[in-house]
């Protein structure tokens, strides 16, 4: 933020007169001659920006509370949701594994089912092949002794023969009979192992749907606990970033009502000691005043002393414009007219306040003479659109007088005399007239002692 400027007659002491009267002379207004800034309006302006520098203040503060209180609120869910995000990954392990567990048992069923229908394939093959042997047996004895044990033992050579054949066809029918009782067994057993798999494999399938189902609802709800856990997280990260930024800004905000707040405090001090000087002034103008009326009724009386014993008994006519006095002051009167209005407080006619009157005004006619009031040099002569209500202007530095910089100001000039150079005491260097803010013919005519305006009596 901008710091108050300097008060104007500290910047001007410490630059060239000339130069700094040359560019307050082109940004001036009014009778002000190009004064700081008010500093109540300064004041106005700092408390302005104060009160809404306050009001951002709350806001951020309010803002600041209210993300810690959601932040707060955040960071109280996510222990649940990280546990839920945990049991729900536990979960999703535990049914990983036992839907596993049910594919094995799957896969064991399908395989021993498939061995078992080998294995009745195989003995039915073989029952199919002891059953055409016997067949094919029992035909060639049949073709070759006849019928049964008998008729083999009948056709023997020898009764030894004869038992031996009969023992052995025996011995072969039993044998026959026996393998393929045993296949027969072997290939129930076969089919009611079979059928017990089928089953076992039926169960174990539904079993792997059932555990298929159940995995899938465990990933579901591990995947949907994660991305909860992963939104609580990510939402804490950006409350967390943007409580990180309310309390910087917070702080700027604090930092910058802390400054206006100083510069406020410091304007209420400048306006403190202006108000005692404005009483101080005041009362040396009300002092002045009253001796100047008390100056203006003593000429008087010895005015009417004096007509009162002229011998001719009549008085000559007054001169409208007398000769300005002889003066032994640094300065001499700028007009011969009398003068109207003096240095100080006064209401103005056209803005229709109080403002302090910053020179002494001379009621001369339009196109009477205006006068150097000492020896210098014209460092400006202006026109109305560069002085605001001075109208023309010309401005002379005089050097240091009294061990102050010292310029002269001639105000609502109808024409200039010189624009540059050196004058000399009482040269003509304008022309009297009512040129930017006037209500008549006059010369407003001002004194500056290092660029503040200062009542001319004082160098006359």
């Amino acid at each position: 933020m901008p710091r108050p400027a300097r008060p104007l007659a500290t910047r001007r002491a410490r630059a060239l007169t000339g130069a700094a009267l040359s560019v307050c002379l082109l940004t001036g207004a009014g009778y002000a001659f190009a004064a700081d800034p008010d500093p109540q309006q300064e004041k106005d302006r700092v408390d302005g920006q104060l009160s809404d520098a306050q009001g951002d203040l709350h806001e951020t503060s309010k803002d600041l509370l209210d993300a810690y209180t959601k932040l707060k609120s955040t960071r109280s869910k996510l222990p649940g949701a990280r546990s839920a995000a945990k049991s729900a990954e536990q979960a999703e392990t535990t049914a990983k594994g036992e839907y596993d567990d049910a594919v094995a048992a799957y896969d064991l069923a399908k395989a021993n089912e498939d061995k078992a229908e080998r294995d009745l394939k195989s003995t039915s093959t073989k029952i199919t092949t002891s059953r055409r042997a016997v067949a094919s047996f029992a035909g060639q004895v049949y073709q070759q002794q006849g019928m049964g044990s008998m008729s083999v033992a009948v056709g023997s050579e020898d009764p030894g023969a004869f038992v031996d054949k009969m023992i052995m066809a025996e011995s072969v029918g039993d044998s026959q009979s026996s393998a393929l009782e045993e296949l027969s067994t072997s290939r129930a057993n076969l089919v009611s192992t079979g059928d017990k798999l089928s089953a076992l494999r039926k169960k174990t399938s539904d079993a792997k749907a059932t555990k298929e189902t159940k995995l899938a609802a465990a990933r579901t709800a591990s995947d949907k606990a994660d991305r909860t856990q992963r939104s609580l997280e990510t939402l804490e990260s950006d409350q967390t970033t943007q409580a990180a930024d309310l309390r910087a800004a917070k702080r700027e905000d604090q930092k910058k009502v802390d400054g206006l707040q100083a510069e406020s405090d410091k304007l209420t001090k400048i306006l403190e000691e202006r108000a005692r000087k404005a009483r101080i002034r005041e009362a040396e103008i009300r002092k002045a005043r009253e001796e100047q009326a008390a100056r203006e009724a003593d000429a008087r009386r010895r005015a009417q002393q004096s007509t009162s014993s002229d011998d001719t008994g009549s008085a000559a006519p007054a001169d409208p414009n007398p000769p300005a006095p002889t003066s032994s002051g640094v300065l001499q009167a700028p007009s011969n007219a009398p003068v109207s209005s003096e240095f100080g407080l006064r209401f103005h006619p056209i803005h229709q306040t109080w403002r302090l009157h910053a020179g002494r005004d001379y009621a001369g006619a339009c196109g009477s003479p205006v006068y150097a009031a000492t020896d210098g040099t014209v460092i400006a002569a202006n026109p109305p659109s560069s002085t605001g209500g001075y109208g023309n202007q010309i401005v002379i530095d005089h050097g240091i007088k009294r061990g102050s910089s010292l310029a002269t100001t001639y105000n609502h000039l109808q024409s200039f005399a010189v624009r540059s150079g050196h004058v000399s005491r009482g040269q003509v260097i304008g022309y009297v007239g009512t040129t930017g803010t006037s209500t008549g013919c006059h010369l407003h005519f001002e004194t500056r002692a290092n660029g503040t305006p200062v009542d001319p009596r004082g160098w006359l």
